[in-house]
């Protein structure tokens, strides 16, 4: 509670600040962009611990059908490890191999097949979908995203690149439908509105 009314605090400072030092169009432009931004990251992080939730979930369920031993605790460390991109995925399956390979050598090779599946499955299909929606980013979008920026920044690319290819496709569309508002087309359907 404490906190919640210091961001509010913080938030009326930054606009009184912004209102003071700016135009009017440019301290509301400036200030739209800001709680977009805001609620893109905000839903970033909501996106990847949901993530992160059905992918120990998912590992859980497959360890339990293929009768693995500490389905718990590897699962635990896989889905704690999808909160690093890319390194986290080999890091929960390092983990999962080596206390397999402690108790029955054949289960680690069974369990890292499955991951491998897995990972594929939540890299190509859930994380996109799952991610991307809370943030209003589509699929493909949020694969581009990753892929570009993570070539570009690494792993610090994938963490900021999706929510801020979020921001711009969202600022984007927005212009655009603005844009197409003034000329009287529809933007769902480029109709003409007049008759």
């Amino acid at each position: 509670l404490f906190m919640v009314g210091g961001m509010e605090r913080l938030a009326r400072g930054v606009r009184s600040t912004l209102v003071a030092f700016l135009p009017h169009k440019g301290a509301h432009t400036l200030g739209r962009v800001a709680s977009i931004t805001n609620r893109v990251f905000f839903s970033f992080i909501q996106g990847q611990l949901t993530e992160c939730v059905i992918l120990g979930g998912l590992c859980y369920i497959g360890m339990t059908l293929l009768g693995l031993d500490y389905p718990l605790l590897i699962s635990s460390v896989v889905a704690l490890g999808a909160l690093v991109p890319i390194l986290g995925a080999y890091v929960g399956a390092a983990v999962g191999v080596v206390v397999l390979l402690l108790v029955k050598p054949l289960d680690s090779l069974i369990f890292l097949i499955f991951l491998v599946i897995l990972q594929q499955v939540e890299g190509n299909l859930i994380y996109p979908r799952v991610v991307g929606s809370s943030i209003g980013l589509p699929p493909v979008w949020t694969l581009f995203a990753v892929v570009f920026w993570g070539g570009v920044m690494g792993i610090p690319g994938i963490w900021l690149g999706t929510p801020l290819t979020a921001v711009i496709y969202r600022l984007f569309r927005s212009h655009v439908r603005a844009k197409l508002h003034r000329k009287n087309l529809d933007p769902n359907g480029s109709v003409s509105l007049r008759s």
